[in-house]
């Protein structure tokens, strides 16, 4: 690398610049992210194995991808287990290597444009510095990769695309002359690309259409056999993954419709700068999704081609292959519905669109006079990379909407056990689209996950919860997004069932910037309780203990008790009145924060119940209990101890928030 103040301009030093930087910017909290998706069945599945068998058998899923899991293993041991924060850091230093190589490939294939009577070698300088961060930044920001990068679970995509792009820099310079140990290299990375996951297969393969491109360049003097010997890798490779797995390419019933979404889902992705305009289109005109996508990207791909093979037609034909050769397998292989849920298998082809990108534009930037290529790449940076970062950033957000539910189940999990989590989110989806196809939200707990999985990963603690969904509470409606809901669905006899089962409930409450995990309660083994207060003979308060937290919201935690069976449709009213005794807060509702009618108690059950209310100032309250009829709006009878009627049937106890500092 030169010395100062060039440092500062060569490609290597401006494109690890520009990775770092955008990594950091779009994806550095995910740090903080809990693990989640596919992680919680193969986790517990590494841990299982022994070193053979994780050699030799595939995943939980089919998939035989031993050199992703061994570097999952070896990670492990370094740093004291298969930790989120660890593994999250993995994938963010894989997709920021990724970004740089990408850069990298970009300078050292970028023919430079050079003017009349001007010295090649300075354009040579220009072009690069300015043609590297570009493409760094285009892949960096690629909007579809943030399920590749958030999710450690898909390590596999930056792992296998910095293997790729290592392997063509290696080869490249292997072929000029730079000795025999590159080429070395680049077929030491192409072996291993395949174990890391399928696609690597296609590295073989890919450097071979970089010898086309090359040749095409006029890059190298001499023609080589060189790509025969990586035609040969790639069918050993092939053999040795289908002798493991047992199975090829599976296209699970493909139809022409697939085959046809499946192609606007890439071309989407090969578009992606501009893509959003054509969801503008959908919108402002009424119009298909599709043919609106087909309507910006047909002049875009046209203008990319023109520009490409006037200005640098090798490196453009290699990102055209790149990008080719790594999206037909999603193409012919899944149907489009799946390929909308995993916009993850866009990673890969995303450095073939870089190519293209930068190639197109630094050819129009190079024209430039040097005192304005900085500021135009710094406008067409804003323009082309704006919407792709805020798309990023979205979905990163509600991934970490997403993380305190999660983590606060884990974290419930080690205080009592076993839990009954109601309501985890499964899919989560933004209101609003930024690109006019495919699937923008996240799915953090898929069906073929479970609770149990989750606590484990994070706790190591076996059969600590149960997960259901229960559609009767679920009554948010964040006005940002949609959201499904973990586990099977269950009624209300199957809830007091499930409930049974566990020490403690917690239901999930979805607002507007949080996601999160809230204590209902659970049954009571204790039947001993002298009662506090005893409703139309039938119900029983035995316990009544309460709390003011540092925001001022009020936390009542009570313990009842049915005498005998309810039939009647009744609820608990708990109202929290203020210094003047007018009602300022309330947290009507059944038992369990809504989850458990006194009419499927059994007589004699006991239940632990809490109850929030919304935050008040510092001040005394007064918190009033009933039993009431909806159906009638009439109060229970309620009886003190011993057996004095109450006033108005509630029964009361004082609350004091105390100030904070800055009241």
């Amino acid at each position: 690398m030169p010395s100062s103040p060039r440092a500062l301009t060569h490609p290597a030093f401006a494109s690890a610049l520009v990775a770092l930087a955008l990594a950091a910017l779009l994806y550095g909290d995910t740090l903080t992210l809990p693990l989640f998706s596919d992680d919680l069945v193969q986790i517990p599945w590494l841990e299982s194995l022994s070193w053979r068998e994780l050699w030799s058998d595939p995943s939980p899923y089919g998939y035989y991808r031993p050199l992703w899991y061994t570097l999952w293993r070896v990670w492990g041991g370094l740093v004291g287990g298969l930790h989120p924060p660890g593994l999250h850091f993995l994938n963010l230093i894989a997709h920021l290597a990724a970004a740089w190589l990408t850069g990298l490939l970009v300078a050292a294939w970028m023919r430079p444009y050079v003017p009349k009577g001007e010295e090649s070698s300075v354009h040579r300088r220009l072009s690069a510095s300015h043609s590297a961060p570009l493409a760094t930044a285009l892949f960096a920001a690629f909007p579809f990769s943030r399920q590749a990068v958030a999710w450690p679970g898909a390590l596999y995509n930056p792992l296998v695309s910095a293997m790729a792009a290592g392997t063509l820099l290696a080869y490249d310079r292997g072929r000029r002359g730079y000795g025999m140990h590159w080429i070395g290299l680049a077929l030491l990375l192409a072996a291993l690309a395949p174990f890391n996951y399928e696609a690597g297969l296609l590295v073989g393969p890919l450097v071979v259409l970089a010898e086309g491109a090359g040749r095409l360049q006029r890059r190298w003097q001499h023609r080589s056999w060189w790509p025969l010997a990586f035609v040969g890798l790639f069918l050993v490779t092939l053999a040795i993954w289908r002798g493991m797995r047992g199975t090829g390419v599976t296209g699970f019933g493909l139809t022409l419709p697939d085959l046809r979404r499946n192609a606007g889902y890439l071309v989407q992705g090969l578009v992606y700068p501009v893509a959003p305009l054509a969801q503008r289109l959908a919108v402002w005109w009424d119009l298909d999704p599709e043919l609106s996508l087909w309507l910006i990207a047909l002049p875009t791909l046209a203008l990319l081609v023109w520009s490409g093979l006037r200005w640098n037609p090798g490196v453009f034909w290699l990102g055209v292959g790149w990008f080719a050769l790594f999206a037909l397998p999603p193409l012919v292989s899944m149907k489009a519905d799946w390929f909308a849920l995993a916009p993850r298998y866009l990673y890969l082809p995303a450095v073939g669109i870089s190519l293209v990108w930068a190639t197109a534009a630094s050819g129009w930037l190079a024209r430039l006079r040097p005192h304005r290529r900085a500021v135009a790449s710094g406008i067409l940076l804003v323009a082309l990379l704006t919407p792709a970062a805020v798309f990023v950033r979205q979905g990163v957000r509600l991934y970490a909407m997403v993380g305190e539910s999660l983590w606060a189940a884990a974290e419930a999990a080690t205080r009592e056990r076993p839990l009954l989590l109601v309501n985890l989110p499964m899919r989560i989806t933004p209101r609003g689209r930024t690109y006019p196809l495919g699937f923008e939200g996240i799915i953090p707990l898929p069906a073929r996950v479970t609770a149990e999985g989750l606590v484990y990963v994070h706790t190591h603690l076996h059969d600590a919860a149960e997960a259901v969904a229960f559609g009767a509470v679920a009554v948010d409606e964040p006005p940002g997004y949609t959201y499904r809901l973990f586990g099977p669905l269950v009624g209300w006899e199957e809830l007091a069932t499930a409930a049974r089962q566990a020490r403690a409930v917690y239901l999930t409450r979805y607002g507007p910037e949080h996601i999160r995990l809230l204590e209902a309660g659970g049954l009571s083994s204790s039947t001993g309780e002298k009662a506090l207060a005893r409703f139309g003979d039938r119900v029983a308060l035995l316990d009544a203990t309460r709390t003011c937290d540092e925001v001022g919201r009020v936390r009542l935690t009570t313990y009842w008790r049915t005498e005998a069976a309810v039939e009647t449709d009744v609820t608990i009213f708990a109202h929290l009145l203020g210094p003047d005794g007018t009602l300022v807060a309330q947290a009507d509702g059944y038992p369990l924060l809504g989850m458990l009618p006194f009419w499927v108690w059994e007589p004699g059950e006991v239940v632990r119940d809490v109850r929030y209310f919304d935050p008040m100032p510092s001040g005394e309250y007064t918190i009033e209990l009933g039993v009431w009829e909806p159906a009638t709006g009439e109060r229970w009878s309620a009886v003190g101890s011993p057996d004095t009627p109450l006033p108005d049937n509630v029964w009361s106890l004082p609350v004091h928030c105390p100030s904070m500092p800055g009241d």
